[in-house]
Parts: C-alpha cells; sequence; structure tokens
C-alpha cells in the first residue's frame, strides 16, 4: 500500500457499556501497515496499532460487534489496479490458460481490464464500444 486510507469503527451493540452504539472512532491505515484510532466520546483519546487492521479488528471488533469500514478506496490509480488485477488472465497451477478472464470469463482482454488500464479520464462512464469492434450489418466494423 502507498497512501494511507480512512476508516471508522461502526459498533452496532456495545459490549462493554463505554462506547455506545453507531460511530465510535475514526481511524487511518498507514502505508506501512499501522494504524491510528482516535476514539469519539465524552472521553476522546488516541491509540496506535504497529500491527494496523489485525490489532484493530482483534482488540475493538468483539466478536463481529464493530466492524471496520473504509471511508475511501485510495487514488483512483489504485482503485483502477486493483479492478485490473482482480480482471487477470485466467492460469491454471501449471502454466496453462484457457485465454479467458479470471473474473468476468470473457475473451482476456476483457473490457474491463481494458477500461482499467486505459490512460483516460477515470470518472468516464465506461461504454464497450469505447474497447470493442462490433460489426456493423454491412460487414464493416465501427
Amino acid at each position: 500500500m502507498t497512501e494511507s486510507r480512512r476508516f471508522h469503527l461502526l459498533r452496532h451493540h456495545d459490549v462493554t457499556g463505554v462506547s455506545g452504539d453507531g460511530i465510535v472512532a475514526d481511524g487511518v491505515l498507514w502505508p506501512d501497515g499501522a494504524a491510528s484510532v482516535r476514539w469519539r466520546g465524552e472521553h476522546p483519546s488516541v491509540v496506535f496499532w504497529d500491527r494496523g487492521q489485525l490489532s484493530v479488528d482483534h482488540v475493538h471488533g468483539h466478536g463481529g460487534f464493530t466492524e471496520i469500514v473504509w471511508d475511501d478506496n485510495g487514488s483512483d490509480a489504485s482503485r483502477l489496479a486493483r479492478i485490473a488485477q482482480g480482471h487477470s488472465k485466467d492460469q491454471s497451477t501449471g502454466g496453462m490458460t484457457s485465454g479467458l478472464c479470471d473474473e468476468c470469463e470473457q475473451r482476456w482482454p476483457c473490457p474491463t481490464y481494458a477500461w482499467a488500464t486505459t490512460n483516460r479520464d477515470v470518472l468516464a462512464t465506461w461504454d464497450p464500444g469505447d474497447d470493442e469492434d462490433e460489426a456493423q450489418p454491412d460487414g464493416s466494423s465501427r
């Protein structure tokens, strides 16, 4: 990870009776994997966890009663990289490939991979026509 990510802790049930329910803390997951958490409420405090998300969830998760909710997904480039990574070429452990996308099972590179790896406005709406030649009724391509 090359950028920090913001999150908050959403408590569905206060097991200890101290923090209450709802959003009880705000946090940051740092690029080195550490996390800091700022508690809300009458007695706010800050705690740092070198083991990051693992420690935050272990100490404050209370068996699923509190969840980490990501407030952002990183930069536009990192979101596109995650999309492209998810739409990778299907490959077996022996190195054989079907020639299809592992995620959507379309011919690789699939339209989603092409969209995520093409240099264009990230906020632009994806149109499959941008990446595929469609045969016209007269046999020509558009």
